[in-house]
């Protein structure tokens, strides 16, 4: 797989390319075969993560309300939505942990298909799982959750990095949009700790912004890979050649039925059969 990468693009903490090449070549977004590499460094602590996810604040929780969002928003909710779509028709098993939560809304949408009898979600953020809690009430007033799909969801504040042995495996374990948050060093360890609460038969399911998506994203005003908070970036062929160290089976889902996958404006991967316990 390696020895099919015709670029390795060098890219700074706000995902410009540092190549000398860069300025005298266009630099091909075919995704498959181009290997973003980001070169700054920065060293990890809770209370930076966590003062940064406050300034971020994913408001996933627009996907319940789409006939409130603001007419400027609705242009990026379309590929939300459809990635809630997506993620909603995939097979979890009974036991899911989704990490990352924010304000609990994918860890509901889970929560809803029949199958699944318990999710965790959790959250660096403190207001994110309170929000979660309330999202969770106030969508059982509107009658669009009821109390069964309500008792299913745990939401929980907890890092990747703290996480208890506790809680056990998982069928699945879900990293939906975020490990683009984090420097690339720490992408490693985190994985790993991720890895040990996935059941020898179970799942991982991971979604991140394409750093290399087709360019009508970028006309459109809807890529996502640019945000300040980002501080990693991931193309098909970085994403897949780090996954098979740890599965056998590497399925990635495209966004849109009418585009390959490497172009999406998120990857999206489905992973099975663990290499290791």
């Amino acid at each position: 797989m390696i020895k099919n990468i015709k670029k390795i693009v060098l890219l700074d903490k706000e995902g410009k390319m540092l190549n000398s090449f860069a300025k005298k070549e266009t630099i091909s977004t075919d995704s498959s075969c181009v290997l973003p590499v980001v070169i700054e460094s920065y060293l990890w602590n809770e209370k930076d993560q966590n003062n940064s996810a406050e300034k971020y604040k994913d408001q996933i929780k627009r996907v319940f309300y789409p006939d409130k969002v603001e007419k400027n928003v609705k242009n990026m909710l379309q590929d939300d939505l459809r990635r809630i779509e997506l993620i909603e028709s995939f097979n979890y098993g009974k036991k899911v942990l989704e990490v990352g939560c924010s304000d609990g809304s994918v860890s509901i949408k889970i929560a809803q298909i029949p199958n699944v009898s318990k999710v965790v979600g959790i959250d660096i953020r403190k207001s994110a799982i309170k929000d979660g809690k309330r999202l969770i009430k106030d969508l059982l007033k509107q009658g669009i959750i009821n109390y069964g799909v309500a008792k299913k969801i745990k939401l929980e504040n907890f890092t990747i990095e703290n996480f208890p042995l506790r809680f056990g495996k998982f069928d699945s374990v879900c990293a939906y949009e975020v490990f683009e948050h984090m420097a690339p060093q720490d992408m490693l360890p985190a994985f790993q700790n991720l890895y040990k609460f996935i059941k020898k038969d179970g799942k991982f399911f991971i979604s991140v912004p394409n750093r290399f998506p087709n360019k009508k994203y970028e006309k459109m005003g809807r890529a996502r890979w640019h945000w300040f908070d980002h501080r990693n970036y991931f193309s098909k062929i970085s994403l897949e050649i780090f996954l098979s160290n740890f599965f056998n089976d590497i399925k990635v889902h495209s966004l849109y039925e009418e585009e390959d996958s490497k172009d999406s404006i998120y990857l999206i991967f489905e992973c099975n059969g663990k290499k290791y316990e």
